[in-house]
């Protein structure tokens, strides 16, 4: 029997991370395949231990693990905790704010029974809003999608979900500045030997922001942190190519005039409110707000 130790680093995600909970334990799993723990590494300052504490002594026959630090430690910390305590065979990381299909598990997991496989990424979906700011990120998650077809890149691996194979994890230690978590693991197994698969079908649904100030908190968050690695990306030569990447664009352009609009103007706008936002370029980065409204 397969063993999979589910990981959620969480930070005040108390409005949604009881979802997430239930969409895992509710999760279509393949056969020979089960749950064995969650871990949820928190470092909330709101009441998100309260909610969680509540929801496991009701549920006292769930395999979870709740390990709350009262000073907020980042990402990079939270995964390096969940890498340590896992006793699965494979680990699947889950932002606390997004929405697995029920499906998503048992997608991350099947792929992983080569030997040679690493870790798998995740297909993150945005979901559909009106805001100018969300039509933009919208368009932006489906480029990434085109992007992520045509092939491993810097583009491939996203932290709200994925699964790394437990025992090359272990031996991964995160720098706890580093800002980019998905793509410095995805570097690290590629720089093991260990190969990289994307699924297309392990999706996973995420909020997107809606307002400037959490759009240009992710873009440049997301900037900063390949900027923090983009001598290791230009070493395994991952770096996406210009054509495929102008595909891409007139592809999704294409398919989405209106986001493309949005994504244009949101962008001419990143530098007035850039200056005006601290901790774009820290560990401990300004947390998108209004990405975290409850689904369910």
């Amino acid at each position: 029997m397969l063993r999979i130790t589910i990981g959620i680093p969480s930070y005040n995600e108390g409005a949604r991370i009881l979802s997430l909970i239930r969409t895992v334990f509710e999760s279509v799993l393949i056969d020979e395949v089960q749950i064995s723990e969650v871990i949820i590494c928190d470092h909330s300052s709101d009441a998100t231990p309260k909610i969680l504490g509540s929801f496991v002594s009701q549920h006292p026959y769930l395999p979870i693990h709740l390990s709350h630090h009262d000073e907020r430690g980042g990402a990079a910390s939270a995964w390096n905790e969940i890498f340590s305590l896992a006793t699965g065979d494979i680990i699947v990381l889950f932002d606390a704010d997004v929405l697995p299909h029920k499906e998503c598990v048992s997608e991350l997991v099947s792929c992983m029974e080569s030997n040679r496989v690493g870790l798998c990424a995740s297909n993150p979906i945005c979901l559909k809003s009106g805001s100018s700011t969300a039509r933009a990120a919208s368009f932006i998650s489906s480029w990434l999608e085109v992007i992520r077809s045509r092939g491993i890149s810097q583009y491939t691996v996203m932290g709200r979900s994925l699964s790394v194979r437990t025992d090359l994890a272990k031996r991964i230690i995160i720098p706890k500045e580093t800002i980019a978590i998905d793509l410095y693991l995805q570097c690290r197994i590629l720089e093991m030997g260990y190969h990289i698969l994307y699924r297309e079908k392990a999706r996973v649904y995420f909020i997107p922001p809606s307002n400037m100030r959490d759009f240009t908190s992710q873009v440049l968050r997301s900037r900063n942190g390949h900027r923090q690695i983009s001598t290791q990306v230009r070493r395994l030569g991952i770096n996406a190519s210009l054509w495929p990447v102008l595909i891409a664009s007139v592809k999704t352009a294409c398919d989405d005039p209106i986001g493309a609009i949005f994504m244009l103007i949101c962008s001419c706008l990143l530098p007035f409110y850039g200056w005006r936002l601290p901790g774009t370029n820290s560990y401990k980065w300004t947390i998108a707000t209004s990405t975290k409204a409850q689904t369910r």
